[in-house]
């Protein structure tokens, strides 16, 4: 169970790795971290909001 409990994600290459520590982001929208939180998404330091689509039609103002 422990080993399927720790194998549940997937390896991230170098590229995906700099996204998730604060590099540069092509095309990344910008939110206030107060706001990201509120639509149920992961502020990053460098303004980026990580989330699902929900979140990001929350962010946007636009429902699907």
């Amino acid at each position: 169970m422990k080993k399927s409990i720790l194998n549940l994600g997937k390896f991230l290459n170098k590229a995906d790795q700099r996204k998730i520590k604060g590099g540069i982001i092509a095309n990344c929208p910008t939110y206030e971290p107060s706001k990201c939180t509120a639509c149920g998404g992961h502020p990053l330091a460098n303004g980026c909001c990580l989330g699902s689509r929900e979140t990001h039609f929350c962010l946007s103002g636009i429902h699907p």
